[in-house]
C-alpha cells in the first residue's frame, strides 16, 4: 500500500526538529534577534504546549514566537483575573478600589494574537507541517479557538471573474474561521492567466486584505483565521515586491532550509522503520547520507527535500520484492522482506534519482 500522506508528513516533521533554527524577518525583511529562544526553566510539571514545542527541537524562531505569545496570554489572563465582575475581587478595598479597577482595565487590551505569517522555503522543507503543528498549539494556548488547519491553494480562492474570485475567497476564510488558512504556492495568485491579462487572483489578494482589515477593526476579530502564505524562495520574493499592501498585513517571515544529506538520510531511515522495515547493519545514516552526496546534486536535492527520503523509500520497497521474486524463481533461500540492504538503495540511486 503506499505510503499516507499523514506519516510521512509526521516523520518530515521529526527530522525538522534536529535541524538549525532558520531565519526569522520582521515585516520589513530585517533579521530579527531570537531573544526567549531557549524558553522557559525545565524545572516544574511540563504542560501541553511544552511537549508540543520541545518536540521541534532546533526551529527557535517558531518556538520564541509561541512562547512570546504565551507569556503575553498569561500576563492577559493574569489582569483579568485581578479585575472581576462588580469589582468583586475588589470589595473592601475602599475608595481605591475604582482607581485600581481603571488602571487594570487600561492594560487589558484583550487577548493577544499571532500574526499572520509567511512561509518560504524550497519544495518539501516541511512548510505544511510546521503550520499544522502550530494550529495545535495556538489552540491550546487559547490564541486560536479551534486547532483547525485548512490547506488552499490558488484554485480554491479565484473563479472565472471577479465577483467568483470574492464569493469563493470569503468562503475558504469562513471556512477556515478559529484556526489556520495555509495559502500553499500563494505566490500563484500574482501571475496572470493565459486567458485573461487582468487576473482575478488579484481579487483574492484584495479580499485577504480587506478581511485582515475588517477583523483588526472588531472586538471579535480573533475569530480571523491566522493566514500563512507558502510557497518558493524566488517567487515569494517577487510576489511579494509587487504586493506591498498585502506584505504590510504578514508580520513575519519564517525562512525554511534545504535539508542537508545527512538530515535526508535520517528520515530515510525514520520513514522505515515506521513502516516495519529495518536496515542491514551497515547501512548506516552516515552511509546512506554519504550516497546521496555521490549520486545526487544540491540541485536536485532542493526542488525535492524531504521527498527524496520517500522516493528512496518507496524504490526500495521494490528493490527488496524484485529480490523477494529473484530468490523464489531460482529456489534460494527465503529473502527477509522487511530487510533493506545497502544494495538495494545503491540501486535506486543509480537507475532512479537523475
Amino acid at each position: 500500500a503506499p505510503m499516507s500522506r499523514q506519516s510521512a508528513e509526521t516523520i518530515i516533521l521529526d527530522a525538522i526538529k534536529r535541524r538549525s533554527a532558520p531565519v526569522i524577518r520582521n515585516s520589513r525583511g530585517t533579521p530579527m534577534t531570537m531573544e526567549g529562544a531557549n524558553g522557559p526553566s525545565s524545572s516544574g510539571p511540563r504542560d501541553r504546549v511544552e511537549d508540543l514545542l520541545s518536540s521541534i527541537v532546533g526551529l527557535d524562531h517558531v518556538k520564541s514566537q509561541v512562547r512570546g505569545l504565551r507569556r503575553t496570554t498569561e500576563l492577559c489572563d493574569l489582569r483579568e483575573s485581578l479585575l472581576p465582575h462588580g469589582e468583586r475581587g475588589l470589595r473592601g478595598s475602599g475608595a481605591a478600589a475604582p482607581i485600581i479597577s481603571a488602571a487594570l482595565a487600561d492594560e487589558i487590551s484583550g487577548r493577544p494574537r499571532a500574526s499572520h505569517t509567511i512561509f518560504v522555503g524550497n519544495p518539501g522543507t516541511g512548510k505544511t507541517a510546521v503550520a499544522r503543528l502550530l494550529a495545535k498549539v495556538y489552540h491550546e494556548l487559547g490564541i486560536l479557538r479551534k486547532p483547525k488547519f485548512l490547506e488552499v491553494e490558488r484554485m480554491d480562492l479565484v473563479g472565472r471573474d471577479k465577483r467568483a474570485t470574492v464569493t469563493k475567497t470569503k468562503e475558504v476564510i469562513d471556512e477556515a474561521r478559529g484556526g489556520i488558512l495555509f495559502i500553499d504556492e500563494a505566490f500563484t495568485l500574482g501571475i496572470a492567466s493565459k486567458r485573461n491579462r487582468v487576473d482575478s487572483g488579484f481579487d483574492a489578494i484584495s479580499e485577504i486584505i480587506t478581511s485582515i482589515d475588517e477583523a483588526s477593526e472588531k472586538s471579535n476579530g480573533d475569530d480571523m483565521p491566522l493566514i500563512v502564505l507558502a510557497g518558493f524562495p524566488l517567487e515569494m520574493q517577487a510576489f511579494l515586491g509587487n504586493q506591498t499592501d498585502l506584505r504590510k498585513r504578514f508580520a513575519l517571515t519564517f525562512e525554511f532550509p534545504d535539508y542537508s544529506c545527512l538530515e535526508l538520510a535520517k528520515i530515510f531511515s525514520d520513514l522505515a522503520h515506521a513502516k516495519g522495515f529495518f536496515l542491514e547493519d551497515s547501512l548506516t545514516v552516515e552511509v546512506i547520507g554519504a550516497l546521496l552526496e555521490q549520486e545526487t546534486t544540491s540541485e536536485w536535492r532542493s526542488e525535492r527535500n524531504g521527498r527524496v527520503s520517500e522516493m528512496l523509500l518507496a524504490g526500495a520497497r521494490g528493490q527488496v520484492r524484485k529480490r523477494m521474486r529473484k530468490a523464489a524463481f531460482e529456489e534460494e533461500e527465503d529473502v527477509d522482506h522487511h530487510l533493506i540492504i545497502r544494495e538495494d538503495v545503491e540501486n535506486v540511486m543509480q537507475q532512479d534519482f537523475k
